[in-house]
């Protein structure tokens, strides 16, 4: 029934090629790969299959961040520009916390009018974060919440200065070779990557090869490719507190509204710490969503009932992955299937 569910919204949304994990209790239930990771040369889709997880690797600068605090070198509640020279006036005061919480306020710089005159461009990082750092701040720092990768663009470099290391070394010592996350790594289109997948987008309803996309303007806000077999020992890293304190978790994976947003009922979803907590009828449960020109992603963890399911794909114009995980998750806990999506962020 799963396979012709997939199959079905493949079809539907006409997505080239999908790869999904489903976890129960931390263990693999469903590890698998559907249609083609390549059309051209016909090559399908497996477990094994590498795809750019754009925003997904938010949670990886969030967990290196609080690893940080953990160890006492970065203070939550301290303002990012304690650690870093020379930012704007107007960002001075905004905190570790409130960036992780998207509660900044800082401008998105993938909202900025001429971001997609640049992304194929290979700018530094003074270029990027120039293309909103002479703009005033969204709102009061805390007071309201805006998805924001420019906080996540300053946490990297944030990281970078604190430790001493680049922030693709940082991950891979901290994360991913504990893990034993071996195809997990920054990307860079010009490296040959064992089992990379092309990335699609929809031209007047044509499948056509995405355009390049500078890794310049990813970075530490979702600048990662993975296998889904390699997000399966990301969550056995989660679920078993493997990287971090499971007090630090449950404070990553809590409700952090802001200041007049506070009413959790209402808001169906709000903040954690570079995660996102859903409210799905009381039950625990926090995720992420990616996009990127060519490809799409999800990570949604039902905490309360033990489920986890993680899906990669290479077409960008699936505006919900987060949806298709639910679906999934209801075969294997017939009550989720019942509960109303939350909305859209």
């Amino acid at each position: 029934m799963i396979d012709d569910y997939i199959r079905d919204i493949m079809t539907q949304k006409q997505i080239p090629g999908l790869s999904v994990a489903v976890l129960r209790e931390g263990e693999p239930v469903l590890l698998k790969g559907y249609g083609l990771a390549n059309v051209e040369h016909a090559v399908s889709a497996s477990e094994n299959t590498v795809y750019e997880i754009a925003s997904i690797g938010k949670t990886f600068t969030a967990t290196v961040t609080m690893m940080l605090v953990e160890s006492g070198e970065i203070l939550l509640d301290e303002p990012v520009s304690h650690y870093l020279d020379n930012l704007p006036l107007a960002w001075q005061s905004v905190t570790i916390k409130q960036i992780l919480s998207h509660q900044s306020g800082i401008p998105s710089y993938t909202d900025a009018p001429n971001y997609w005159e640049i992304t194929r461009l290979d700018l530094s990082k003074s270029e990027i974060l120039a293309l909103v750092s002479d703009l005033p701040l969204k709102f009061p720092p805390g007071e309201f919440s805006a998805y924001d990768n420019t906080g996540y663009y300053l946490l990297g470099l944030m990281l970078e200065k604190v430790t001493g290391q680049s922030y693709g070394d940082l991950l891979a010592e901290r994360i991913f070779t504990p893990l034993g996350m071996n195809a997990t790594m920054m990307n860079h289109p010009r490296d040959i990557v064992p089992n990379r997948s092309a990335g699609y987008r929809l031209l007047n309803n044509k499948l056509v090869n995405k355009p390049y996309y500078s890794p310049s303007v990813t970075y530490s806000a979702g600048g990662q490719i993975s296998s889904i077999a390699d997000m399966v020992k990301w969550e056995q890293g989660l679920y078993g507190a493997t990287l971090l304190k499971q007090s630090t978790l449950d404070v990553m994976w809590s409700p952090h509204p802001p200041n007049r947003g506070n009413d959790w009922e209402k808001l169906r979803y709000v903040a954690g710490l570079g995660w996102w907590v859903l409210n799905y009828d009381g039950r625990q449960v926090v995720g992420h969503n990616g996009s990127i020109l060519g490809f799409a992603s999800n990570i949604t963890r039902f905490i309360d009932d033990k489920i986890t399911v993680i899906l990669l794909c290479n077409l960008d114009v699936i505006s919900r992955p987060d949806a298709i995980a639910k679906e999934i998750a209801g075969y294997y806990c017939p009550v989720l299937a019942e509960l109303p999506l939350p909305p859209p962020l």
